[in-house]
């Protein structure tokens, strides 16, 4: 039988142990906020969840496969699964921290996103630890057994892992590496053309995509051989021919619907493409 979910609050000390899991994707287990006494230590038990801690302020030390780290404030630190560790607060300047236990079975994609892993526990965080404490303390004030607070807590865990991932991408300079395959990057680019192809640009889709401009050229050529800009008006030319030969919709009209608000422009296009002029493929249609 599962524990029941517990809620203690008392001076320097705050913690929602044995939360009800939500999501099979990542759920939150244990969640707290500590101002540790000089030297406390903790022999943690051999973990069936990730562990992650934010020193908000003070010292201490960390001891994992037998390395020993020492950490201060703005310091992460995570306590693997199924990793022993040992660590304990410094003496003169004891650590205060925050921290959620989590699993699931993105767990440890996200924190390999983040940075980090068995291998690497340790990293200095992007931004102010004290930035995730709202973030806990929501959490913790969600401690009555509620369905929505159950939802809500959810939530709170998926904000604090994609904050950090974004803090530690930016820290180490990789705001243009992309989390996903090229493959997926144009196969989103085209549904969003297909939707929209009568009033975007180029810039439009890389935007909506989340790319710039010269990775979304770079990755079009490589999986189709045509840059976006090719690609776009091909598609529009090719809405314009299907028009032409199955309507009787006027020729001015038919620019408008394909996104060319000048029918000049819009045959001239044309007849680059299909070597005629939209009139004479009606024509040749028929």
């Amino acid at each position: 039988m599962d524990k029941p979910t517990t809620y203690n609050s008392r001076a320097g000390f705050r913690c929602l142990r044995n939360i009800k899991r939500q999501t099979n994707d990542l759920y939150l287990v244990h969640c707290g906020h500590q101002q540790c006494p000089p030297g406390y230590t903790y022999n943690h038990k051999t973990p069936n969840e990730n562990h992650l801690h934010f020193i908000l302020n003070g010292k201490g030390t960390l001891t994992i496969n037998q390395k020993t780290y020492h950490l201060k404030k703005d310091d992460i630190f995570l306590i693997p699964k199924s990793v022993h560790i040992d660590y304990a607060a410094d003496m003169d300047d004891p650590w205060e921290y925050i921290w959620v236990t989590f699993d699931g079975e993105m767990a440890i994609d996200y924190l390999n996103h983040a940075g980090l892993s068995a291998d690497q526990p340790v990293a200095t965080s992007g931004i102010p630890t004290a930035s995730y404490l709202p973030l806990i303390k929501k959490i913790l004030d969600s401690n009555e057994l509620t369905f929505t607070n159950e939802i809500k807590r959810v939530g709170y865990l998926f904000d604090i892992i994609s904050t950090l991932i974004d803090a530690q991408s930016e820290l180490k300079g990789k705001k243009n590496r992309y989390d996903y395959s090229s493959e997926t990057y144009v196969e989103h680019a085209l549904q969003y053309i297909t939707l929209n192809y009568k009033e975007i640009k180029v810039s439009d889709i890389a935007e909506y995509v989340g790319i710039n401009r010269s990775y979304l050229t770079s990755i079009f050529k490589k999986e189709l051989n045509v840059s976006p800009q090719e690609y776009l008006i091909n598609y529009r030319l090719g809405k314009a021919a299907k028009l032409l030969e199955t309507s009787h919709l006027p020729i001015k009209d038919i620019a408008i619907e394909t996104g060319y608000s000048n029918p000049l422009n819009f045959s001239k296009m044309f007849k680059n493409a299909y070597g005629v002029s939209p009139k004479i493929y009606r024509e040749q249609s028929e």
